[in-house]
């Protein structure tokens, strides 16, 4: 049963109680939620906006993938959005880093998530706010919660949320000082968190599309809005008219800003392709997500402080500052470009809750007069960088340093879970004082320029544990990583990646009746390769998760039982070599002594494998052609059968 709580609607006096609840309806809230229904647990998720999707719904809906990690729950998502848009005959692959790229509406992409929601049976809270964690000792066995009020004079609804395991889904880890969780904010770690460190910068994205024949009058500016001539350097920097056409050099021209961020537009029949730049000029709607972020300074200056994830207070008013740096983009795009046509787009459905509380701040910097505009902004700004729990393991640079050769990380995690792809990347100050000295990064290790594609890097188990809170896992941006780390680990792909082994992980623990920290990581990844998710850096073109080698050649990577037979290749029909099958058992079953006859040829027949497992006490059915040579991937799935 579907479940869909909002701030109109009532909450049940003594409470609610569920196996599973996640807070934060983002990305990686999401896919939580979803893999714990669909493993059997009863989930609910606790939004505190009106809008599923994180950062999605915060306008950043150009999905950054670079084509390696669509699996899993992702996969399921982006190919929902192809199919949405091929009902209009409307592309998604229209952004300027090629023809496969996928992009959606803010909209579009809440719509999809909440029927996915709603399909696995989740409950969804929206407009609900968790106000403290009810901790046994160290562990955390309850939320009280509530509901977001709207000019409404008497006390808050309250609600107490019950379960056996807490996820911190959240867009900045809200949750995670609640519970007293040790965490990592900028360079510092709780409880002592330095008020001059400093986090990545935001950015408040608006959707813009172009009007026919002209938009709403409302929708067009007529004056420019505060520290206008402060901003305006930055866009001209960014993008002009007389601009080069990406990948020129800056500043870009128009057609290069609309396919940057460009979404789809169903009313929109023109041709669209986002490797075709003569193409790009068709483009009708697009993201303001280049040349605004907040504060934008350069990196070796001093940037966004670190009371942006601790101060309440200093977060509203730098998200207004960041909104009214976007509502002067918008000036500078009206009139100073000269677009007449194209304003903020008011079919997003945005317009109830605002994380800033812009309409009833009175800030000087958004003024009465921009409120139609402001309105259509989206409910919160794109979070680049939250707190960061302390874990069991803790992923630093050099952990997902990588090899573009072999297109993975040099470092193996056999407790993997996830994957990501992004090449470090942070948006605001490097100086060396703001990076982590005792996790052995500096500025001088930052890397030098834009990386580009270097392959897969893995998420292990200990980085969604914390090292001493029970009944908490942390997903989205809130996983145990470096800065660095953080800002190769902040987009869809990865968040959702994330999400889903938090949601298998609090599942299992609940099914077992244990602890998650102590449930065996190989189970976990088996619940993962069974919804579809490869978790192995290693990436082979022969396997699919129609394979029925699918598990067996993700666990031979993982646990390094068998290597792949070639750089993009597993082999999985190919022989394998009684030397190769030696070595795997003996890493595969190393307790159950089984002998290789060693005088045999050089490849193992499916019977005598069949034979040796038999006499060393392991049920193995006769093969229906015993004298055939053993295949890799026959191997592989035998021995892994036996974990």
């Amino acid at each position: 049963m579907f479940l869909l709580f909002s701030a109109a609607g009532a909450f049940a006096e003594e409470g609610a109680r569920y196996d599973v609840v996640v807070v934060g309806a983002g990305t990686s809230g999401c896919a939580a939620a979803i893999q714990a229904a669909r493993m059997g647990a009863s989930a609910a998720v606790i939004e505190a906006s009106d809008y599923i999707g994180g950062q999605l719904a915060a306008g950043v809906t150009t999905m950054d993938d670079l084509g390696r990690t669509r699996t899993g729950i992702y996969r399921e998502f982006i190919e929902r959005v192809r199919s949405y848009y091929s009902v209009f005959g409307t592309a998604t692959n229209i952004c300027l880093w090629g023809s496969d790229t996928i992009a959606a509406e803010p909209s579009a992409a809440r719509d999809i998530l909440t029927d996915m929601l709603c399909s696995s049976g989740v409950a969804v809270y929206t407009n609900v706010s968790v106000t403290r964690a009810i901790m046994d000792g160290n562990k955390v066995t309850a939320l009280e919660a509530e509901k977001n009020q709207f000019n409404v004079r008497k006390p808050p609804e309250k609600i107490i949320f019950t379960a056996d395991v807490f996820i911190d889904a959240t867009e900045h880890g809200d949750l995670l000082p609640l519970t007293g969780a040790e965490y990592r904010a900028g360079n510092g770690i709780s409880p002592t968190i330095g008020a001059n460190a400093g986090v990545q910068d935001i950015t408040y994205v608006a959707v813009m599309k172009r009007y026919s024949p002209a938009p709403p009058a409302e929708l067009v500016m007529t004056s420019p809005p505060p520290r206008y001539e402060e901003y305006a350097p930055e866009f001209r920097a960014t993008f002009a008219l007389s601009g080069d056409r990406w990948p020129g050099s800056y500043p870009f021209d128009i057609p290069s800003f609309k396919a940057y961020r460009a979404l789809p537009d169903t009313s929109n029949k023109s041709v669209i392709i986002g490797g075709e730049p003569d193409t790009w000029g068709n483009i009708t709607r697009t993201c303001l997500n280049w040349g605004n972020d907040f504060p934008g300074g350069k990196p070796d200056e001093p940037g966004l402080g670190v009371s942006y994830t601790e101060d309440m207070d200093y977060r509203r008013r730098a998200e207004r500052e960041a909104m009214n740096k976007t509502l002067a983009m918008v000036w500078y795009i009206q009139r100073e470009l000269g677009m007449a046509d194209w304003a903020v787009d008011d079919g997003q459905g945005y317009g109830v809750w605002f994380s800033n509380e812009w309409e009833s701040a009175g800030d000087p910097l958004l003024p009465e007069e921009f409120a139609p505009i402001l309105k259509h902004f989206p409910p919160f700004p794109y979070v680049r960088e939250s707190r960061r729990i302390v874990g069991t393991d803790t992923l630093t640079q050099s952990d997902i340093s990588r090899d573009a050769k072999t297109g993975r990380s040099y470092k193996n995690y056999s407790s993997g879970v996830a994957l990501a792809e992004y090449p470090v990347d942070i948006h605001g100050s490097r100086l060396d004082r703001y990076m982590e000295h005792d996790l052995g990064e500096s500025e001088s290790s930052f890397p030098k320029g834009w990386e580009g594609y270097q392959g897969v890097f893995q998420i292990p188990f200990g980085a969604l544990i914390p090292k001493s809170t029970d009944g908490l896992i942390a997903a989205e941006k809130n996983i145990s990583v470096s800065r660095m780390v953080s800002g190769a680990a902040r987009l869809q792909p990865i968040t959702m990646h994330t999400g889903q082994a938090a949601g298998a992980m609090a599942a299992l623990a609940v099914r077992l009746g244990a602890s998650v920290r102590d449930t065996k990581v190989l189970d976990v990844q088996k619940a993962l390769m069974d919804s579809d998710q490869w978790i192995a850096a290693d990436l082979c073109a022969d396997i699919d998760e129609e394979s029925p080698y699918w598990s067996a050649v993700q666990w031979a990577s993982l646990y390094e039982i068998l290597p792949k037979f070639s750089r993009s290749m597993f082999g999985a029909i190919l022989p394998i070599k009684r030397d190769e099958l030696t070595r795997a058992i003996s890493a595969a079953l190393p307790e159950d002594g089984i002998i290789l006859d060693k005088n045999g040829g050089e490849f193992v027949s499916a019977g005598e494998f069949s034979s040796t497992l038999a006499a060393a006490g392991i049920d193995a059915p006769r093969p229906n052609e015993p004298d055939l040579a053993l295949t890799r991937g026959d191997a592989m799935k035998a021995l892994f059968e036996r974990q």
